[in-house]
């Protein structure tokens, strides 16, 4: 009997602890401290370094001291709210509306670490007259290999590092990486191929906000076919790609976003800019599109304050690009599996918060 009741007591005495008002007593200062000091480093580290550090991780290193993330300590406290609803709450009837109310922060706590784990914000950019589902990360890029024009392999660019060797039927070289990159003309042009034959890629510093930063990747090529083995470059934002011949196929390489398709299709009919009089800066635009998905087809509008919202995607009026070629509209794309939680957690909250203003009001009339 004495070592059944072991555990039952560990387990005791363990969501005790974690239900102690001293857990967040610690933990929802720190939690402030860390919004603070997140917010003001935005104006050093830009927005993304700065979510990055103080808010999406688990540790947070002050020097050579770990201390707890904006993940940690979110789990700390979603933890005891845990604790102390499943084993503390008072589970009577008069105290059903704080027992609700103590429900829908736990249920938005829950949300925000769905969110947090299964969020993914890109943009997707359409020529008018034309459709896409190729959603780009505003972050995340890959260096993209194709063999004869199909898919060959893809390896996410921040695993690139000076002197490691690719696996492709012929040995390739990183021989230099830059976050962004700054081209410079180069004037020995000898066995440099395409882009590499005319500029070098030479770090320049990184911007603070990270979807302005260039990437780019310089690497050299040996055993490939006749006239092909030197040094090659490819760059984000420059349409020049790597092409390289082994054996009679042909390889390409090129630097981009990463990408993921829509289990849809939108159709950019007509963008509008609304300029400002006398002006050509725009203060309004809007996108008419068609949303094409298993053969059905309906429109939508798409403006800076009415976004399109589908299948777990919410899309907003970003920007747009003029471009030789004809108008882009740029749509920033969300798809947050999260979304539902705020909304039911807020429902909860107003409802238990009545429920306990009428019980009180009960209580006094009986």
């Amino acid at each position: 009997m004495g070592m059944n009741k072991t555990p039952q007591k560990a387990l005791s005495k363990m969501l005790a602890t974690m239900a102690s008002p001293a857990v967040l007593f610690y933990a929802l200062p720190w939690l402030m401290v860390l919004l603070t000091l997140g917010t003001i480093m935005q104006k050093e580290l830009g927005l993304y370094a700065a979510q990055k550090i103080y808010f999406a991780s688990w540790i947070l290193w002050f020097g050579p001291l770990p201390l707890p993330g904006g993940y940690t300590t979110c789990l700390v406290i979603t933890a005891c709210l845990l604790a102390k609803f499943l084993a503390y709450s008072p589970w009577r009837k008069y105290q059903a509306g704080i027992i609700l109310t103590h429900l829908s922060i736990l249920i938005l706590m829950i949300g925000g670490g769905v969110t947090a784990a299964t969020q993914k914000e890109g943009f997707i950019s359409i020529k008018e007259g034309h459709s896409g589902n190729a959603v780009s990360d505003y972050h995340a890029r890959v260096l993209s290999i194709t063999k004869d024009g199909e898919f060959f392999a893809e390896i996410p660019f921040e695993k690139l590092q000076q002197g490691q060797t690719l696996e492709t039927p012929f040995t390739m070289t990183v021989e230099s990486v830059c976050k962004n990159c700054r081209p410079v003309p180069v004037k020995d042009t000898k066995d440099r191929h395409g882009l590499a034959g005319q500029i070098a890629l030479q770090n320049a510093p990184e911007e603070k906000e990270n979807e302005a930063n260039l990437s780019g990747v310089t690497f050299s090529v040996d055993g490939a076919d006749k006239g092909q083995n030197g040094t090659y470059a490819v760059m984000e934002e420059i349409p020049h790609k790597a092409n390289i011949e082994f054996k009679g196929e042909a390889y390409s390489f090129s630097l981009g976003r990463a990408q993921h398709v829509l289990p849809f299709e939108i159709e950019l009919n007509d963008f509008n800019r609304d300029l400002h009089p006398g002006t050509d800066m725009a203060r309004g635009f809007s996108s008419k599109v068609t949303v094409k998905d298993s053969g059905v087809e309906w429109p939508a509008v798409i403006s800076m304050n009415e976004p399109l919202r589908y299948k777990g995607y919410t899309f907003y009026q970003a920007s747009f690009a003029v471009r030789p070629d004809g108008e882009y509209s740029v749509l920033s794309v969300v798809e947050n599996k999260g979304r539902a939680f705020p909304y039911i957690s807020g429902v909860l909250m107003m409802a238990g918060l009545m429920l306990h203003i009428a019980l009180r009001m009960k209580g006094r009339n009986t």
